[in-house]
């Protein structure tokens, strides 16, 4: 808490030394401005006297005071109500799901209650099990969907998906079996290929992970983003360079 204050502090003094610098030149420039007027009228024998320093009196100080006192008020409000300010900098990770991923949950699980040979209302179902982290009940919806529709690549790799992140980001057996039968029913198929080569990605496999991602560029029945799949290829083209030297 005592950086973050400080930090603040720094900005709002730096900003309200900015400020008074500006209204001071300003002063300085009108002064200059009035001297000029009151020689000019002096010259030209004008009955109007205009004195120097009749514009210095305390109210032209009064507006960047309150100016001042303004920003500084405004600033320690927003700091005070920001929330739990003393925890800033020992933030940890929210593990609980978000609110709208939550409420597709439970959307869809109403949705599979009432349906439940429903093929699209499990489909998303799985999908927002995983977008909130439910890998496990995610595995299991997959699990329903697959015995009702049969053997399908897509979703056994879509599943095997899952059971990564569900083990901790490993392939324990039962996930690897998924994956040979994927890889079996289409070689080339998005989400296994694309879990083996981020797996080999971050273990520093970096041969392995452009190899999964050569033979997904070879897959014309599903879509995908082909150029972040080229990049992704050059990434560790570069790193295979850097280990290599």
């Amino acid at each position: 808490m005592n950086i973050l204050a400080l930090g603040i502090a720094v900005c709002l003094s730096i900003f309200i030394g900015l400020f008074w610098i500006h209204h001071c030149a300003y002063n300085r420039n009108l002064s200059s401005t009035v001297v000029k007027a009151t020689n000019t009228n002096a010259e030209m024998g004008s009955t109007i006297s205009v004195e120097p320093d009749d514009f210095a009196d305390v109210g032209a100080y009064q507006f960047p005071l309150w100016m001042s006192a303004i920003v500084l008020i405004f600033s320690l409000s927003i700091y005070a109500s920001g929330g739990h300010f003393q925890g800033w900098d020992k933030g940890r990770v929210d593990d609980s799901v978000d609110y709208l991923i939550a409420a597709k949950i439970t959307k869809g699980r109403e949705q599979v209650q009432q349906q439940p040979t429903n093929e699209m209302a499990l489909m998303a179902l799985a999908q927002s099990y995983a977008e909130g982290g439910m890998y496990a009940d995610s595995v299991d919806t997959l699990s329903q969907l697959i015995e009702l529709v049969g053997e399908d690549a897509g979703l056994l790799g879509m599943q095997a998906t899952s059971m990564y992140y569900r083990d901790g980001r490993q392939f324990l057996p039962e996930a690897r079996k998924v994956i040979d039968t994927a890889l079996n029913l289409q070689r080339d198929e998005l989400n296994t290929r694309m879990i083996l080569a981020t797996d080999a990605y971050l273990n520093g496999q970096y041969a392995v992970a452009i190899e999964h991602w050569r033979i997904l560029q070879t897959n014309q029945t599903q879509s995908f983003n082909r150029q972040s799949i080229n990049n992704a290829i050059m990434k560790a083209e570069f790193k295979l360079d850097e280990v290599s030297r």
